[in-house]
């Protein structure tokens, strides 16, 4: 019994081995790759940066008619809203000048109306002439139908003539024929009368009988009879020929008669064709003069819109001499007074001056300081720290004691490659009017502390046309390249921002030459 014992046993053993070596070699192809996981620290970093206040709005009001200052309304640090009169500015060359361009888009008017009559004249002429025209088309239709008619009493006419030439030819074929039987009867009766009389001299010899004789008397009376008969045949054919002579020249009078006529109506066509053609002529003539008094009327309405554009023009200039706030503020400055010349040049070239709310040019400075802003130049190490929707604080040296909270608005999207900067806009409310614009102040970038931030090390991301990604091995020892967004870059690791959940195991040093899904042996490297 032991030894079948053992007997059974030494093949399962020797399978055993050779399985436990097909494993191991099996594993020795799997490629081996190290792994890190991502660390996790609090986010505490808050970036700070000078920067001046700004009214959300502010601009400098100038004048857009020349005039004298006949009225001031509004003095510096009024709150005034939209629309509110600031100043009033005489100016009596403008209101002169509006009504002359009145009274020119008046004239204009009027040359208007005496265009549009002339050419309603022209239309009517036009509508003349076009009538003319259909009278004559319909008199030629009328000549052509006549010319149709014609033609079909000529085809008539020479069918006539066909027909009795094929009736006289048949009956000089039957003339010749019956000509051709009188000859023969003729010869005949030649025949018959020498038979007969050489027949009497042997009836005088007694040589023949008298039977005989009176047989040859009845063939000559009987060739006489033939003769008189074709003689007769002759006669009428002859007669018919005439007659079906007489009929084909009547009918060749008929066919001379009914050309004569076709001739006729072609000549009345023609004739309508040229009174058509002189129409027509007279109703391109009509239209060109309709298309010259057109013009004539394009032309007055072209000078009408002129004159009144001309005259909406002066009432715009003139309506600026009421000068009003064009957003709700405050007064920031105020550089006329009553009676002052002002003209439409004041204050240079009319621009606001963004970087200083008390303006020294045109008539008043105005700006809106309910929410106020602040730009801020971000360091290009540091403009990842800033994203749009972040929180602020601000400290100004006004106010020691207070933190004003804002928020990141805009963020340009792109570097000052002068000053290698990230401009970036924080609004601030200012409901209150604490905050005063032109004042320095330092802008806090604030980060959610509450909130742990992912690292990376660097040398674990892969930078290609996939974008840029992180080799990860997944539970079942699978390679998968995740694409994911970096953050602040701190030389030896990067921060995370998205496309990891922080549990994963990363692959450093990740070796381009290994397909996604390829099956790899991981070995914990390090934690970062």
């Amino acid at each position: 019994m032991v030894a079948v014992a053992i007997v059974g046993l030494v093949p399962r053993i020797s399978r055993g081995h050779k399985l436990h070596e097909e494993s191991v070699n099996l594993r020795d192809e799997t490629p081996l790759v190290s792994v890190v996981v991502l660390s996790r620290t609090a986010n505490n970093a808050d970036l700070a940066l000078p920067s001046n206040i700004q009214a959300i709005e502010q601009t400098t009001i100038n004048a857009r008619t020349s005039g004298y200052l006949a009225e001031r309304l509004v003095d510096i640090g009024s709150q005034v809203t939209k629309g509110q009169l600031l100043a009033v500015v005489e100016s009596p060359e403008l209101d002169q000048q509006l009504s002359q361009t009145a009274a020119e888009a008046t004239k204009a008017q009027a040359g208007l109306g005496s265009a549009l009559a002339d050419s309603a004249k022209q239309l009517a002429a036009i509508s003349a002439a076009k009538a003319d025209e259909s009278r004559t088309e319909a008199g030629r239709s009328q000549a052509q139908a006549d010319v149709a008619h014609l033609r079909a009493k000529e085809l008539q006419a020479k069918s006539a003539v066909n027909v009795a030439r094929s009736r006289e030819t048949e009956l000089v074929k039957r003339h010749a024929a019956a000509l051709a039987d009188l000859n023969r009867a003729n010869s005949g009766l030649t025949l018959a009368a020498k038979t007969l009389a050489r027949w009497k001299e042997l009836e005088k010899a007694e040589a023949v009988a008298g039977q005989d004789v009176e047989e040859k008397q009845a063939a000559f009376e009987s060739a006489q009879a033939v003769v008189e008969s074709a003689e007769a045949t002759v006669s009428s054919s002859q007669a018919a020929v005439e007659a079906a002579h007489a009929d084909v020249q009547a009918a060749l009078n008929e066919v001379a008669a009914a050309e004569a006529d076709v001739q006729s109506g072609v000549g009345r066509v023609r004739a309508a064709d040229a009174t058509i053609n002189s129409s027509k002529a007279n109703v391109v003539a009509v239209r060109a003069g309709y298309r010259a008094t057109r013009s004539g009327v394009a032309s007055a309405a072209a000078t009408i819109s002129s004159d009144q554009a001309n005259v909406r023009r002066v009432q715009a200039l003139q309506s600026f001499e009421r000068i009003t706030a064009p957003f709700s503020g405050v007064i920031t400055a105020r550089n006329v007074d009553t009676g002052d010349l002002v003209n439409s040049i004041t204050g240079g070239n009319g621009a606001s001056d963004q970087g200083n709310a008390v303006t020294r040019t045109g008539l008043f400075g105005l700006a809106r300081t309910d929410v106020l802003r602040a730009q801020i130049n971000v360091p290009e190490d540091s403009a990842a720290m800033v994203h749009e929707g972040q929180s602020t604080e601000i400290t100004v040296d006004e106010y020691p004691h207070r933190i004003f909270t804002g928020t990141v608005l805009h963020v340009s999207g792109a570097l000052d490659t002068a000053s290698r900067t990230l401009l970036v806009e924080v609004r601030v409310p200012n409901s209150d009017g604490a905050l005063k614009p032109g004042m320095y102040s330092k802008i806090t970038f604030l980060h959610s502390r509450g909130a742990k931030v992912l690292w990376l090390p660097a040398n674990a991301l892969i930078f290609n046309s996939g974008g840029t990604r992180v080799g990860v091995v997944t539970e079942a020892g699978m390679l998968h390249y995740a694409t994911v967004k970096l953050g602040r870059d701190l030389g030896d690791r990067i921060e995370i921002l998205g496309g990891l959940v922080g549990n994963e195991r990363i692959v450093s040093n990740p070796d381009d030459s290994l397909a996604e899904g390829v099956k790899v042996r991981a070995v914990q490297e390090a934690t970062s």
